[in-house]
């Protein structure tokens, strides 16, 4: 038979007792999560309106230019 994990039992101890020390609080990850959703649907709408008008800002330079816009 052949060990496939050679970390010693301590050092998996260590490690385990380093991730339980770090409190995660489900509500905080879910709060930030809802955030971070809300920041980046406000980005994309932004987006969506700076092209808005910088398609009308072409077409009114081309209608100045004389274009057939």
């Amino acid at each position: 038979m052949r060990i496939l994990n050679e970390v010693p039992l301590s050092k998996i101890k260590e490690i385990r007792e380093a991730q339980e020390s770090i409190p995660i609080s489900l509500d905080a990850l879910g709060l930030e999560l809802v955030q971070e959703k809300l920041a980046h649907a406000q980005t994309k709408e932004l987006v969506k309106t700076l092209g808005q008008e910088l398609v009308q800002t072409k077409l009114d330079i081309a209608r100045l230019k004389g274009g057939n816009a």
